[in-house]
Order: C-alpha cells, then structure tokens, then sequence
C-alpha cells in the first residue's frame, strides 16, 4: 500500500521564505525521532575540532571547548542568535542578522525573536537555519539541516557572495560535521 501522506511545509519557510542563498545536507540515523530530537538539544557543536579551527582562523582567536555541559536553548543565549520555533521532534529553526563578512561575525546581538520577520537593514543579511527531522521508521530518522540566506541592498549582496564564495564550502564541512555528530550521539544513545 502506497503511503500518501503529506509531509508538512517546514517551519523554516515561515521565517526565511525568499532567499539568495541557501544549502542544505541531511544523514540518516538509525535511531528514532525522539532519540536524534533529543541528541539536537543536548549536542555541544563546539567539541568539534574542525569548528573551533574554522573559528580560530576566521577571528584569529582559539575557540576553546565549552566547559560547562548545557542546553542547546543556553548556549545561543548572547550569541545573536534566536530559537525562531522549537517544534519537538520535529524541527528547530534558529536565525540570526547581521554583516558575516566581517571579521568579528559583525551579528546583531540585540535581536528578538519578533522583530526576526521584518528585519531589512540595508546592508545586512537575515540567516534562517534549520534542523528537521522526518521519522523513516520507527528506528530510523533522516535528519536534514538547511541554511538559508537574505541579503538587504546590493552592497550586502556583493559582500555576502564574495564572503559565501569562500566560506560556503567551509560552512557545507561544518554542516556535515555537525550532522555526523548527531547520528553517532543519537544511535550511541538508542543502542544504550
């Protein structure tokens, strides 16, 4: 029998509809839903040695290892960016504005969840970053992360495409880094 259900927007197009550029890169994880959802929230990206060298290069500083273990709701607070909707098990879409050409990250630290939608300053560019996760089984999960990227004015589109040309295959390694992560936490944690 043919399975005909439909497989709802994600959240992510809620937040970051248009765009002018986007990637995206998913893993499937022999682990259910709950579990990867779980293993999301949980998850410290910055044990991954090849985002804190990528970060150490781009700012000239060591990104050390975070020290203490919190959530992932914790470690976005003071970063810039925001939890845009947490739908459990489902999908997570975070955001964050600013100028990423720019040595120091250039992001907007005061931005609220609300103002997300609307914000167009010229000059800079909106980010929409998801994680969804689609059930294949009830063991299986495939789990899908997809940046996407709105520039304002074509200052910030110049900038952001030179800054894209040469980081984008960096950010596409991270993604993927990111990812690998949470298929061995997830299907460590489901086998326990």
């Amino acid at each position: 029998m043919a399975n005909t259900s439909i497989e709802a927007c994600p959240r992510i197009d809620e937040f970051l509809p248009n765009h002018d550029f986007s990637a995206r890169y998913e893993i499937r994880i022999t682990a259910p839903a709950s579990v990867v959802y779980q293993s999301l929230l949980h998850s410290d990206f910055s044990q991954l040695w090849l985002l804190r060298f990528l970060m150490a290069v781009r700012s000239g500083k060591r990104k050390p290892r975070t020290r203490v273990p919190s959530d992932f709701r914790q470690r976005l607070q003071q970063t810039g960016f925001v939890i845009l909707a947490d739908v459990p098990g489902e999908e997570i879409v975070i955001g964050v504005a600013g100028r990423f050409w720019r040595p120091d990250g250039g992001r907007c630290l005061d931005l609220a969840v609300g103002d997300f939608v609307g914000f167009c300053r010229p000059g800079y560019a909106r980010v929409a970053w998801n994680f969804k996760l689609r059930a294949d089984s009830l063991e299986s999960t495939v789990l899908s992360t997809e940046t996407r990227i709105k520039c304002f004015g074509l200052a910030a589109l110049w900038m952001f495409r030179l800054y894209w040309s040469f980081v984008g295959p960096f950010s596409g390694l991270i993604r993927k880094a990111i990812l690998k992560q949470l298929k061995v936490e997830s299907e460590s944690q489901a086998k326990a």
